[in-house]
């Protein structure tokens, strides 16, 4: 049985040996590299510190869906109705507020409530109907789409407070904007969830082998349902920044989501698989990647190019974790058939 173990700590080991290192530790080199290179080679890339940090108000509502999203897939499982549960979430938000005159605040802890129900229900249909998560998810991001387009009707509400907006565009001091202070807070309390919490190691569990968590005891249907919720309330609140990011709501608002969060969480080394991976590689992606669609749009670029940018990372992403994985049909399973180790790293 032992041996049984130190081989799976093995093949896990070996799905992190790159050149550089282990995957985030390459990751984080090239987040160094690629942003000198676009300070040096970009004119307006870097136009004082403040600024430059402001950058990050572009892309950080990604990451705060890929922090839940990450969790869904360590579970083996995938959400695609990321996006219309964030563009839901922030028209909920929207309307409690133009209707039924709550403040802004509330209407926006309401707005986050709704992600968590929209994503209890996601996980329900796959636990209780037992669905593939992919069709499961699929089938509900058009019906939370049909929703949220019918609730937004023709002009959808805008022109939020001053208050809220400064959620999306303000910034501590004008030098810290408040969308790093929320990020970077959810990601040490995704990191400590992951890592350091029973929940954590249940959720890696069961991404591993489904199988034998139930074997061992574990509550899979439950922690399942419940990454869904998470995946859900972390949609929600990206609508929500979203929305003070644009002072409005619309319907289509998170259809900007879905494949970025993907390849986001795909590159930050998570096993599509589940099972692996690690929220410390999610974010330094999430900065990789933003920076990358930044500069590409600050050097004049088209949305168009860098979408077809970050599918090709998506598919490269996945081609070297298969290559590198100790799972699926990739490199190191074809060592292991020959009988060949890699060698160790020091």
């Amino acid at each position: 049985m032992s041996g049984g173990r130190n081989d799976v700590t093995a093949r896990r080991g070996a799905s992190r040996r790159l050149p550089l290192g282990n995957w985030e530790r390459a990751l984080l080199v090239l987040l160094v590299l690629l942003t000198l290179g676009l300070v040096a080679a970009v004119p307006g890339f870097y136009p004082g510190f403040g600024d430059f940090l402001a950058l990050s108000e572009n892309f950080l509502p990604f990451g705060l869906v890929a922090l839940g999203l990450t969790t869904v897939i360590l579970t083996g499982g995938i959400d695609l109705s990321v996006g219309t549960t964030a563009s839901l979430a922030a028209i909920v938000m929207a309307e409690l507020w133009t209707g039924l005159h709550l403040s802004i605040w509330i209407a926006a802890l309401l707005g986050v409530a709704s992600g968590a129900l929209l994503g209890l229900v996601n996980g329900l249909i796959i636990t209780r109907l037992r669905t593939e998560p992919l069709i499961a998810t699929l089938a509900t991001s058009f019906i939370y789409g049909s929703i949220a387009t019918a609730l937004a009707g023709d002009n959808p509400p805008s022109g939020f407070p001053d208050s809220f907006n400064r959620l999306g565009t303000g910034a501590i001091g004008g030098i810290l904007p408040y969308q790093i202070v929320l990020f970077g807070v959810l990601a040490a309390f995704f990191s400590a969830l992951i890592s350091r919490s029973a929940f954590g190691r249940k959720v890696v569990m069961i991404g591993y082998n489904t199988e034998a968590a139930r074997y061992a005891g574990i509550r899979v249907d439950r922690i399942v349902t419940l990454s869904y919720v998470i995946s859900g309330t972390t949609a929600a609140l990206a609508g929500i920044v979203l929305a003070a990011y644009y002072s409005a709501v619309r319907p289509d608002m998170g259809s900007i989501l879905l494949l970025s969060t993907i390849t986001t969480v795909v590159l930050g080394g998570v096993s599509i698989f589940g099972g692996d991976g690690s929220i410390a590689g999610v974010v330094i992606a999430v900065l990789l990647l933003g920076m990358l669609r930044q500069g590409m749009l600050i050097a004049g670029f088209s949305d168009m190019v860098t979408t077809m940018v970050t599918g090709a990372i998506l598919l490269g992403a996945i081609a070297l974790k298969n290559l590198f994985a100790g799972r699926g049909t990739g490199l190191a399973t074809l060592l292991r058939r020959l009988r060949i180790r890699p060698a160790a790293t020091t």
